[in-house]
């Protein structure tokens, strides 16, 4: 039986350069474990920051990243980071142009402070952002109408949202001054807006569902318009400003192919705890309703003429 050959001094620097190739691997893979696990959480998040701050040419959304970086309005800045990531990374492999529209669903009131609508668009990977209920107001099966671009404000129909008791007749819940279009934010520009926070998904309150059926029934969104439901298994009881929804969805958008419209459908009612909303000023910015009203659409909205309308799916 021959001897086993003996590695020279040579092979042996091979080896231990080989060695330490697969350390440092693990050391990445541990690194991503404690990332995963928040642990390397506020390192991430002051990277994204820094990155917005690089950016961002709009002074107002600037002084408004600087003087928050640190607070807590950005702790979830990560976590909405990687979930609007995973749906950007899938639909870039799908037959989209490079400018799309980004439906956001999800459950949201309005709150007690106030931000710049700019703030809604920090980068330009971000053309605009549209919300489509009045202040004050809670939406009902909106999602379907609004992902494929076929709500039309002649649309809009408003009810009493109680359901008993309501002393309110439903054509009274129409805001008397009612704009015949939707909200930008980019034509608010640096107008004052109450702060949006939005929460995800239950697998009870049908929103999703409805979605579906509609789409079985008259088709697909179509091309160029992505849907993104804010489902977040077993932290249904989480809530987000939606500012920083928009954030982390232009830093997402700001490494992708994509420049989007981005469209909430969400309740804007008024939740406000401390001091109370100026509703007369919401008015003024947009509209508002009084309290307990509903927006729903018109079955006008599937009406053929409708379904063959530019910007719709046949």
């Amino acid at each position: 039986m021959s001897a086993l050959p003996i590695p020279s001094l040579v092979q042996l620097s091979a080896a231990m350069e080989e060695l330490e190739k697969l350390l440092e691997d693990l050391r990445k893979c541990l690194r991503g474990v404690q990332h995963s696990e928040g642990i390397r959480i506020p390192d991430e998040r002051s990277r994204l920051m820094k990155l917005a701050v690089e950016n961002c040419t709009n002074q107002t959304v600037l002084t408004w990243l600087r003087v928050n970086s640190e607070s807590n309005t950005f702790t979830k800045l990560v976590d909405m980071f990687n979930f609007l990531k995973r749906h950007i990374v899938a639909e870039e492999k799908k037959n989209h142009r490079n400018t799309v529209d980004i439906i956001f669903v999800a459950h949201g009131p309005i709150r007690d402070f106030m931000i710049p609508a700019s703030c809604l668009l920090p980068l330009a990977s971000i053309r605009d952002v549209v919300l489509y209920a009045p202040w004050n107001c809670v939406t009902c099966g909106l999602a379907y109408a609004i992902a494929t671009g076929r709500l039309k404000p002649e649309h809009r129909i408003f009810y009493c949202s109680k359901k008993d008791g309501c002393t309110v007749p439903d054509q009274m819940h129409r805001p008397k001054k009612l704009p015949d279009h939707w909200n930008s934010m980019k034509k608010a520009g640096d107008q004052m807006i109450p702060n949006i926070t939005v929460s995800p998904l239950r697998p009870d309150d049908g929103v999703w569902k409805s979605l579906e059926s509609l789409t079985k029934k008259h088709g697909s969104v179509g091309r160029n318009r992505i849907v993104i439901p804010f489902i977040l298994p077993g932290k249904e009881a989480e809530s987000f400003p939606f500012s920083v929804v928009t954030l982390a969805l232009s830093l997402v958008l700001l490494q992708s192919r994509f420049k989007a419209t981005v469209h909430l459908d969400a309740c804007l009612s008024d939740r406000s705890v401390g001091q109370k909303l100026d509703r007369s000023y919401l008015d003024q910015q947009y509209a508002c309703a009084i309290n307990s009203t509903g927006l729903a659409f018109s079955p006008e909205m599937f009406s053929q003429a409708q379904l063959n309308s530019p910007g719709s799916v046949k």
